[in-house]
């Protein structure tokens, strides 16, 4: 699905253009100003763009609140709070507990404490008290399949890593990319951090994924050189890659990352390819790509015949 750019609206949401938003909520308050009937639905329409254009800027979700709530549209006000909540990492049926209480008055004032509490720009956010302690508390609670949470939560991520806290950044940004899986830039960074800390085993493993996420980057295959390079006349033990065991091991816990029902143990069915009810075909009907992906990746890993193409699909199914 394209609109009239011809740009895919994932392609938006993973890269906000904010000058775009900015333009269509101005448009929209234009519109709005005016109380004509007809113009606030237009202004309704304008700010629906601004927010598909930019979700990060909080000024959009006002403006688009407050017009769903000008045209007395009480479903969209619900349907804007659900989704500022995928976007904030929460359970959308949240707003179910709303079912009581008078949207159209009291809209508003719910997206502003949610806004307070967990504010969407990434300054907005770090100036909280305490943020980052309540954001490694928070994260592994947190539902990031929603491309844009992923991307609001890794700039956060980033400002963990921008104020020093590197060990933090390495443990808690797989979270995140377990459900991203095909971001190899990602993969890239977390194997250069761990290269630089002397972890070339859990590099390895990030050049791999980021590899298999985008083959024509090359970095696993640059990273085993640079290890060959390395060594000397005194090195009595070359580095190996890692086991079959330990790559099984990182991408099981990547799977159980991209789960989206953590409460669940999802992994205790049969993984034997050659039974009725494939996991990872239940997995892909389902929707739950990435965890198809890892599965698909520790079958591959492990020599289990024909899956490969099945990772390949699923790689397809995903881009």
């Amino acid at each position: 699905m394209s609109d009239s750019d011809g740009e895919s609206i994932e392609a938006k949401v993973l890269h906000p253009r904010r000058s775009l938003g900015t333009r269509y909520r101005t448009q929209a308050e234009r519109f709005l100003k005016s109380e004509r009937p007809t113009d606030t639905i237009w202004g309704e329409q304008m700010a629906s763009k601004a927010v598909l254009h930019d979700f990060t800027d909080p000024e959009n979700w006002r403006v688009l609140v407050r017009s769903r709530v000008a045209i007395g549209d009480e479903a969209g006000v619900f349907a804007s709070l659900k989704d500022l909540f995928s976007v904030l990492g929460r359970d959308p049926g949240l707003t179910d507990l709303l079912v009581d209480v008078d949207i159209l008055e009291h809209g508003l004032s719910i997206l502003e404490e949610a806004l307070r509490i967990d504010p969407l720009d990434p300054d907005d956010w770090w100036s909280l008290e305490k943020p980052a302690e309540d954001l490694l508390d928070r994260i592994k609670s947190l539902d990031f399949s929603d491309h844009r949470a992923n991307l609001l939560f890794s700039r956060r991520l980033e400002r963990l890593l921008a104020n020093g806290m590197e060990d933090e950044y390495l443990e808690h940004a797989p979270i995140l990319l377990a459900q991203r899986p095909l971001n190899h830039e990602a993969w890239t960074k977390l194997g250069r951090i761990h290269e630089r800390k002397g972890h070339p085993d859990k590099a390895w493993h990030c050049y791999d994924q980021a590899q298999i996420a985008h083959p024509a980057c090359g970095e696993r295959d640059r990273f085993r050189q640079r290890m060959e390079d390395r060594l000397d006349g005194e090195s009595t033990k070359p580095w190996r890659r890692p086991s079959v065991g330990s790559r099984s091991d990182f991408l099981d816990g990547l799977r159980r990352f991209a789960g989206k029902e953590k409460e669940k143990d999802d992994f205790a069915i049969t993984e034997d390819p050659d039974t009725d009810g494939d996991p990872i075909r239940s997995l892909m009907s389902e929707g739950r790509l990435p965890e198809a992906f890892f599965l698909a990746r520790r079958r591959a890993a492990e020599g289990v015949d024909g899956a490969e193409s099945l990772l390949h699909e699923i790689k397809g199914m995903m881009e």
